[in-house]
């Protein structure tokens, strides 16, 4: 669950789909099946870890190509919307790697009293370092959401 943090927007990113544009009906279908899957009442595997982390990745690359190849097709009503999402996702990603660097220091992993000390030292500042990182990228999203949400309205 995402927590409150100096770096989020105020602005309800659900709340603007309204205007959105929409999927088909096929697609909408699949998006009802990934929230269910992924649903705060679904439960907790490693085998469901690698499968969201493997759509976050295919959602990132097409991502990535239609803002590449297709920019063109999305007006600033859609970047503004980008920018509250991506904001979104920082946030999460952000906080996701805290709780990392937190479970790792607190060997809180099977089998993580295997690691060395010193490599588990070195891994949990890699993963602070991380974190402090994607609070400073999700504060620029924020901004940069912010500028677009109050230029264009």
């Amino acid at each position: 669950m995402l927590q409150p943090a100096w770096y989020l927007t105020d602005h309800d990113w659900f709340a603007r789909l309204v205007d959105a544009p929409r999927l088909n009906a096929d697609g909408q279908a699949v998006l009802g099946q990934v929230a269910a899957l992924l649903g705060d009442e679904s439960y907790f595997n490693p085998a469901k870890t690698v499968a969201t982390v493997h759509v976050l990745l295919l959602a990132a690359e097409h991502l990535g190509d239609t803002l590449t190849w297709a920019a063109d097709q999305h007006d600033m009503a859609d970047l503004t919307r980008l920018t509250a999402g991506l904001n979104l996702v920082q946030a999460h990603l952000t906080q996701i790697v805290q709780r990392l660097a937190e479970h790792t220091h607190n060997r809180a992993f099977r089998r993580s009293d295997t690691v060395p000390a010193a490599a588990a030292k070195a891994l949990t500042d890699s993963l602070s370092a991380a974190g402090n990182s994607g609070e400073v990228c999700a504060g620029h999203l924020k901004e940069a959401h912010l500028t677009l949400y109050n230029s264009t309205r």
